[in-house]
């Protein structure tokens, strides 16, 4: 569409206050980064520009994900992924 994208990761916080109505939870707080903009290349065809910026996209929130959660990503889910869980 020869239009920047404005990268976003979302990032939430546990902030180890008890929700009323779900005791098993913890309240969270959400954090919005907004990772630099990426611009297409006039020199690419509409298909190069949509490759490559998506994988620019990705490639940012793997990072921000790594960097804000302290952590590698990896697509196996744990209990650690569900957000503010309190733990048995």
């Amino acid at each position: 569409m020869n239009v920047p994208i404005i990268s976003c990761f979302v990032e939430i916080k546990d902030t180890n206050k008890q929700e009323k109505l779900h005791p098993e939870f913890n309240k969270t707080r959400w954090i919005l980064h907004v990772l630099p903009t990426i611009y297409p290349d006039p020199k690419l065809s509409l298909a190069q520009n949509i490759e490559k910026m998506r994988k620019v996209d990705y490639l940012q929130k793997k990072a921000a994900y790594e960097k804000y959660y302290g952590k590698k990503l990896d697509y196996t889910f744990t209990d650690w992924d569900i957000a503010s869980y309190k733990k048995k």
